[in-house]
């Protein structure tokens, strides 16, 4: 996708680092609460206000529209802080959405279900983001960014397909097979917009853009048809902005194509694991019965209960007929016919839609696999579809993204206007070993209670919840350090010579951070909490 680029910040408005170009990525409430705590920091060292552009993805688009939306609104850090994380510690997003799944449906709708559309009405209420509108983003003056982009992925050509606030005013929206125009894009609720960038594979199904999105009243969903043209017609389905680049890297790279773009931080929960699938052990044993045999089975339960439900009825006409029928013979006919014809009708049911499976099958891979399959036994065969199912999941969840990711740094740092000013602030990195930066500053080895910090934070599942407070607390906690640490090893780095010379913007930050260090750096509590930084 080519993007028209973003000018270059002035570089004489801004802090000791220049201007910061912010990358969020994805990874649930582990990225959410992480991201949350680089924020904050940030403020802390009075560098936040240095942000010009902000990329997101996935549950980094959670906190960074909340957060933007702050800006919108003139709240203090503070304030959004202590809203937002609340938020997070008792918002279990697909609990609540699994709870709406069926809601607002009239009896008789042809509506399908869809978790992600509840997941959005979740992310819609009052103490998110209400149902508040892109319009508010695009036609502003208040927000101190440049470039605002919330990315997904859509399904018809496999591209990175960007809700962006610009400077520009012609800055394209959505991307180069399926422009989004400004006058439609205005009516997007927010809510749609984190719901698509979260959406991720296998845990949601994708939502369709326009269709499957919330529409005002005064601009329904026939309107921004009419609007958006044939391309749109049959609908976009938009998933996870990971499943193209789950950092939002390339989205500012596109954005600043200038010569000197803003430092560029990184904020990666991206987690190393050594195995990223292991082929679970074979039952014990293949077991007897097959499938065939379970399919004989099957349609000998049929006959069975069909010639029992006939019977019975049989036999409950013939007393009824007699004049002898009582209550009794209706727990003794009537309600045995009806469940042996329940049984018959469900298998029969179950056959037919077996028998739509296969034709399905038939027609995709133009195989008859059942006079092979038929042979398999029960054991056998749901080991089979268990390893298919797990290898795709690790396939879809890690190998690809592993892949993907490692591109997108690739070209990252094969861009020369970025080099020297990159900073990854990694969920891990205080779990590294650095044996040279250690031995010349040995005030920057992490002691081990950072280094249990960076691992349990690393370790958290990507959910859309915490099942405790604590979690939350690890997690920000994490996101604080590590970005003290990352932005000391930056400086020392990168910029030898002015970070020593007393007096410079530059020092002054150097001697911040060092003391928000050595806060965190101190052992932990006797109470078990974690050393925060300095105030």
């Amino acid at each position: 996708m080519s993007d028209d680029a973003t000018p270059s910040p002035a570089p004489g408005s801004h802090g000791p680092l220049g201007p910061l170009a912010l990358a969020l990525s994805g990874g649930g409430y582990r990225a959410a609460a992480f991201h949350l705590g680089a924020l904050r920091f940030l403020d802390r060292m009075d560098l936040l206000r240095d942000v010009v552009a902000l990329s997101t993805v996935s549950g980094g688009t959670i906190t960074g529209m909340a957060w933007t939306v702050s800006l919108l609104d003139g709240k203090p850090f503070q304030e959004f802080y202590e809203t937002y994380a609340s938020y997070l510690k008792r918002t279990n997003v697909i609990h609540e959405a699994l709870e709406g799944l069926t809601a607002h449906r009239e009896h008789g709708s042809h509506a399908w279900a869809s978790l992600i559309r509840s997941a959005a009405d979740v992310y819609a209420r009052p103490d998110l983001l209400g149902d508040r509108r892109f319009g508010e983003l695009l036609d502003t003056d208040k927000l101190p960014l440049q470039e605002v982009i919330f990315n997904t992925t859509e399904f018809h050509s496999g591209l990175d397909f960007r809700f962006r606030r610009s400077a520009q005013a012609l800055a394209p929206l959505g991307n180069m097979q399926h422009r989004l125009p400004r006058s439609v894009a205005q009516h997007v609720r927010l809510a749609d917009m984190v719901a698509a960038s979260s959406c991720f594979p296998g845990g949601f199904e994708p939502l369709v853009f326009p269709q499957q999105f919330h529409w005002p009243p005064d601009y329904p969903l026939p309107a921004a048809l009419q609007e958006l043209g044939a391309d749109f017609e049959h609908g976009l389905p938009l998933m996870d902005g990971g499943i193209y680049d789950n950092q939002g890297i390339d989205s500012l790279l596109l954005a600043f194509r200038a010569d000197a773009p803003p430092a560029l931080i990184i904020s990666d929960v991206s987690t190393e694991v050594s195995e990223i699938y292991n082929v679970p052990k074979n039952p014990t044993r293949r077991g007897w019965v097959s499938l065939q045999g379970i399919y004989w089975m099957g349609w000998g339960l049929f006959v069975l209960a069909m010639v029992s439900a006939l019977i019975l009825a049989w036999n409950g006409a013939s007393a009824a007929r007699m004049g002898d029928w009582t209550w009794k013979d209706s727990f003794l006919y009537l309600v045995p016919s009806l469940l042996s014809a329940a049984v018959a009708s469900g298998l029969f049911w179950v056959r037919r839609r077996l028998g739509d499976i296969d034709a399905l099958l038939r027609k995709q891979v133009e195989v008859d696999a059942w006079p092979s399959f038929r042979k398999l036994t029960v054991n056998e065969f749901s080991q089979m579809l268990a390893l298919r199912i797990g290898s795709l999941l690790a396939l879809t969840s890690s190998v690809f993204m592993k892949r993907v990711r490692g591109l997108i740094f690739k070209n990252l740092y094969r861009t020369p206007a970025y080099a020297g000013r990159r900073i990854s602030n990694l969920i891990s990195k205080l779990c590294t070993n650095q044996p040279a930066l250690f031995a010349e500053h040995p005030w920057m080895q992490p002691k081990p209670h950072l280094v249990q910090l960076g691992q349990q934070a690393s370790q958290m599942p990507t959910t859309l919840w915490f099942t405790q407070d604590e979690q939350f607390v690890t997690v920000e906690s994490a996101g604080e350090a590590t970005l003290c640490y990352v932005l000391l090893r930056h400086i020392l780095r990168h910029h030898k010579g002015l970070y020593e010379t007393e007096g410079l913007p530059l020092a002054g930050l150097f001697g911040r951070l060092r003391k928000e260090w050595a806060v965190f750096n101190q052992e932990a509590s006797a109470s078990g909490g974690q050393p925060k930084g300095a105030a």
